[in-house]
């Protein structure tokens, strides 16, 4: 395989042009404007919000004519020098190059350089600029540690909110000085806030009045303690952080509502919140409350409360328990991905619950009455999108034949027909004008490149085509579409879906190894039915094959995204029907397909993904010749995330001898290589408990060294790893 192409599939999102509009909203509704094409014919295009009608938004020349006689140097290239801008007037955008700004008048064309800030107003943060931009600042996840977010200005623009030493803490964007709201926080016991990352709704912890926070104080006493090394420096350290073992103390959290103006703290009256999760969902309209929900350590109960923000006195709403898991632990603990959301109006409550069978909506007033169940049928919703008007807008899988397409749909509150505004194979990416009037339809499928389309918030098309990836240099460099499959589980009824992979110089005429990425946990489905050169999972897939191999992606029963009993199959026995499953499907795909070499398969994952690739090796030594496994999440006493689906260690203690890894290694017979980061506190340990083992067991296996990295690997030592793997599967699968 020509080293040129796996390096150009190293980045892969490069070879795709044009597969994500930006989208350029006017304040007045009216337009939408965007850029697209290759560097040296970029174009911004403006796009009629009212006929759907799309005309140059300006002359490319004469702006890069404009920017040459403000800056004096001639931008690079022949198209526009920016991917993106904004509208700050009808008829004026504003844009950068690099770090530096400016503003068109589209009309004069005249292009505006903003006066850069006083040197010394900017070194005291006294600059406008450096009092309104929002800084980073570190806060604590559970389990992660310390981790980097962004202050949010309060709704009236007059604080920016943060965690400083372990205190919330509030920074004016008058004159940028910082007031504690709290003054108690330690590293054992420390005040923290939601926040989200990239790509994730906003987590609004003020009042809508910006005049409360919503804060919790974590109490860390008695939670174990794990290091994390750092050898890279002159002098040798160490990091600490706290992390909950399945079975053990568990970090106990308490919600406040914090006054602005310094009076004293207001504490949710949750009772004792140890063993539980509480968290905070949103604010009324008027501020005079906030709902809250409550989850039991082990994720079988949610209790719904409205909580007075004057006394902090409680009332329930409604509460929701099942057999298993209500939510998991790392929609709760990580994604806020709560399945609970206040409309607009703070009149209504919209709840995703899985009782019938699917994942459907539920209606509740502020009384904690069921008022409707608002739908129904063999197809789950997956999130809520927006409310406006009188319709809840919602993505599903609701195509009952292709159970991972990804639709927008509405539904009436209060209830009514099911309306599927979105229509062809694929995965549907919504973005809705901030007028909720129209929306961004960017669609895809596994072989069939994004296009973009405008619709109208009734889903009737403005524009069927905006937007249409072009995908040239891709085919340049040589590509082979990517093929999506339907298979059955081990137990011959169930259907699995999944997404082969091909090398770009494909040859039906061949035989090819097989290399399976594999994650198996029940906490995200893996299999990208999107274009793959869009950015996530899907480029894994891809990257792979290009080793000269058919990679492979599968979503086995006990993931989620389905119906309940098939997510259920993780239940108290979490590990007990992946591999089959996986191996099963690449039987039937070597059935099929005189291209697969089913003597030569070897799989690949990382974190829980590299359990399950341990256990292929043992489960289906048949199928699966050589692994390689990397952030190895090998034990499951290691941590509370395993509690959601095998209960507790002292109630359950064959489920947790079931999936004892370790004790399994004098049954590996198949080659294999373990990678870890020696700073990744989280799974290191178990990476080198793994090689103990096998070591005790007579047992060869390589392993990988990455010296002060984490969780997830940096560009270098992940191209290092790539490489170490290649050369693995090379030398063991005989390609």
């Amino acid at each position: 395989m020509s080293a040129a192409v796996l390096e150009a599939y190293r980045d892969l999102p490069k070879l795709v042009r044009d597969a994500n509009l930006i989208p350029a909203w006017s304040s007045d509704g009216k337009t939408l404007g965007f850029v697209a094409g290759a560097p040296d014919a970029r174009q911004a295009w403006r796009v009629d919000l009212t006929s759907g009608d799309k005309t140059p938004l300006l002359d490319v020349q004469r702006v890069r004519d404009a920017l040459k006689a403000a800056t004096g140097v001639t931008p690079p290239g022949a198209g526009l020098p920016f991917e993106a801008f904004g509208f700050v007037g009808p008829d004026m955008i504003a844009f950068a190059i690099g770090a530096d700004r400016f503003m068109l008048d589209l009309n004069r064309f005249l292009v505006i350089r903003p006066p850069a800030p006083n040197m010394i107003d900017t070194m005291f943060g006294q600059s406008a600029e450096a009092r309104m931009t929002p800084r980073t600042f570190k806060r604590s996840l559970p389990m992660v540690g310390q981790v980097d977010a962004y202050e949010v200005m309060s709704p009236d623009g007059r604080n920016l909110l943060s965690i400083q030493d372990y205190n919330v803490s509030l920074r004016s964007a008058y004159d940028g000085r910082t007031q504690a709201l709290t003054t108690d926080g330690t590293r054992e016991v420390e005040w923290t806030i939601d926040w989200a990352f990239p790509g994730m709704p906003p987590v609004t912890n003020w009042s809508p009045q910006g005049t409360h926070v919503a804060a919790y104080m974590v109490d860390n006493r008695g939670v174990p303690e794990v290091l994390s090394m750092h050898n890279l420096g002159n002098f040798e350290h160490s990091s600490r952080y706290y992390f909950p073992k399945a079975g053990g103390v568990l970090e106990s959290h308490r919600l406040f509502v914090l006054d602005v103006m310094g009076n004293p703290p207001v504490e949710i009256q949750l009772g004792d919140t140890r063993d539980h999760y509480p968290v905070f969902v949103g604010w009324l309209p008027d501020g005079s409350e906030l709902v809250v929900l409550q989850m039991s350590r082990d994720c079988r109960r949610i209790d719904v409360f409205a909580a007075s923000a004057i006394t902090g006195a409680v009332r329930k709403l409604f509460s929701e328990e099942g057999k298993t898991f209500v939510r998991i632990h790392h929609d709760i603990y990580f994604n806020r991905k709560l399945g609970c959301s206040l409309t607009p109006d703070g009149r209504h409550l919209l709840w995703q619950s899985e009782r019938d069978g699917w994942n459907h909506l539920y209606q509740y007033d502020l009384d904690g009455r069921l008022e409707a169940q608002l739908t129904s049928g063999d197809w789950p919703v997956t999130a809520v999108e927006r409310v406006i008007g009188g319709h809840v807008y919602f993505s599903a899988h609701c195509d009952r034949k292709r159970p991972y397409d990804l639709h927008l749909c509405r539904v009436a509150l209060g209830g009514g027909t099911v309306e599927q505004l979105t229509e062809g194979e694929g995965v549907h990416r919504v973005s809705f004008a901030p007028n909720g009037e129209t929306f961004l339809d960017t669609y895809s499928s596994v072989s069939a490149p994004p296009v973009t389309a405008l619709r109208r918030v009734d889903g009737s098309v403005l524009n069927a085509e905006l937007l249409r990836a072009d995908i040239t240099p891709l085919v340049d460099v040589g590509y082979t579409a990517s093929e999506e499959f339907c298979v059955k589980a081990a137990d011959g009824e169930t259907e699995l879906w999944g997404v082969m992979y091909k090398p770009h110089d494909f040859d039906a005429g061949k035989r090819y190894p097989v290399i399976e990425w594999i994650y198996g946990g029940p906490q995200i489905t893996i299999a990208e039915h999107g274009f793959p050169a869009l950015p996530g999972r899907a480029n894994i897939g891809m990257r792979l094959a290009q080793l000269g191999c058919i990679a492979i992606m599968l979503d086995a029963r006990g993931t989620p995204e389905r119906n309940k009993a098939f997510h259920d199959t993780a239940a108290e026995d979490f590990q007990g029907t992946v591999t089959a499953d996986h191996a099963a499907a690449l039987r039937q795909l070597a059935e099929r397909h005189a291209y697969i070499d089913l003597d030569r398969v070897g799989v690949t994952g990382g974190s829980w993904g590299a359990y399950f690739g341990f256990r292929c090796l043992i489960d289906q030594p048949e199928v699966y010749k050589a692994a390689t496994v990397f952030a190895p999440g090998f034990d499951p006493l290691s941590c509370v995330l395993y509690e959601c689906y095998l209960g507790f260690p002292q109630t359950n203690p064959d489920g947790y001898r079931k999936a004892d890894i370790f004790a399994m290694a004098p049954r590996l017979d198949r080659p294999l290589m373990i990678a870890g980061g020696t700073a990744d506190h989280a799974t290191w340990p178990d990476a080198i408990k793994m090689t103990e083992a096998l070591i005790r067991a007579g047992k060869d296996h390589e392993f990988v060294v990455l010296p002060d990295q984490v969780h997830g690997f940096g560009s270098v030592h992940q191209d290092y790893l790539d490489n170490k793997q290649a050369a693995f599967f090379r030398r063991h699968l005989g390609f």
